[in-house]
C-alpha cells in the first residue's frame, strides 16, 4: 500500500542523498528538483509504475529495493535491474520519445522512494548543462552494461554465468549469499532453463562447492567457482 509522507526531515534526506549521488544533484538544483517533489512508503510487491505506462515521474530509491521487471514473449516476468538506496529510477526513461515506461517497477521489500516529475528533470537540465551531460553519462553507462551482457550470454556457459553470479554476490556479502531473486527468476536472467539451474546448484553442493538450499547459499570452494566462472579446465 503506497503511503505519502513528505515531510520536511524527509526531502531532507533525500537532498542529502541526491548531493552523494554520482550526478552530485545539490543546492539550488536539488531545491528545483524538490519544490513539487513527493515522499512515498511502498510494501513489499507494491507496483511503482507498469510496463507501457505514461512515464510522467521518476524516483530517487531512499530505502528498500526497487526491481525493474519485463514481461517476455513467454508471458514470463524477467528481473532487469535492482535499485539499491541512493540511485535513481527510470530517470533515462524521461527522454525516451514515446513516453512510455519500458518495464515494470516493484517494491522488492518495503521501500521508501522520493518521486519528481518528469519536467522538473527537463528544465533542470536546461538551466544546468552539467546535468544534462551527466543524464547523457548514465545513459551511455547503461548502455555499456547492456553490451557487455549480451556479449555475456554470447560468450559464456551457463555455469559460467551462475559461478560469476554466485561470486559477485559473495564479493558483497562474504560467503554467505542470498539470493536475490527466485530460482526462476534467476534462471531467467541468466539465461539458462530453471532446470538447469536446479541441476547446476545440486550438483555444485554434491561435490562440495555450495552449502544451502532455496536462496540462502554458503560458498565452500571459491576457488574452484572461479575456476568454473573462467572457463578453465
Amino acid at each position: 500500500m503506497r503511503n505519502i509522507k513528505t515531510t520536511r526531515t524527509s526531502l531532507d534526506e533525500a537532498r542529502r542523498l541526491l548531493a552523494s549521488h554520482p550526478l552530485s544533484i545539490r543546492n539550488v538544483l536539488s531545491d528545483c528538483l524538490l519544490a513539487q517533489a513527493s515522499v512515498e512508503d511502498l510494501d513489499k510487491g507494491d507496483c511503482v509504475f507498469r510496463q507501457g505506462e505514461q512515464a510522467n515521474y521518476w524516483y530517487l530509491v531512499m530505502d528498500g529495493r526497487i526491481d525493474t521487471l519485463r514481461l517476455g514473449i513467454d508471458g514470463e516476468d524477467r528481473i532487469v535491474h535492482h535499485i539499491p538506496p541512493g540511485q535513481l529510477l527510470a530517470s533515462i526513461v524521461m527522454f525516451m520519445p514515446d513516453r512510455k515506461y519500458p518495464v515494470e517497477a516493484r517494491a522488492a521489500v518495503a521501500s521508501t522512494l522520493c518521486r519528481f516529475h518528469r519536467d522538473s528533470l527537463h528544465r533542470a537540465c536546461l538551466a544546468h548543462p552539467p546535468l544534462a551531460v551527466g543524464m547523457l553519462s548514465l545513459a551511455a553507462d547503461v548502455l555499456h552494461q547492456r553490451i557487455d551482457d549480451v556479449d555475456t550470454l554470447a560468450s559464456t556457459s551457463a555455469p559460467q554465468r551462475l559461478a560469476a553470479y554466485l561470486l559477485r554476490l559473495a564479493g558483497n556479502t562474504g560467503e554467505q549469499v542470498e539470493l536475490p531473486l527466485s530460482q526462476r527468476q534467476l534462471a531467467a536472467k541468466l539465461g539458462v532453463r530453471a532446470e538447469t539451474l536446479n541441476r547446476l546448484l545440486a550438483e555444485w553442493q554434491r561435490i562440495g562447492y555450495l552449502e544451502g538450499g532455496g536462496r540462502a547459499w554458503r560458498i565452500v570452494a571459491p576457488g574452484q567457482l572461479d575456476t568454473v566462472a573462467r572457463g578453465l579446465p
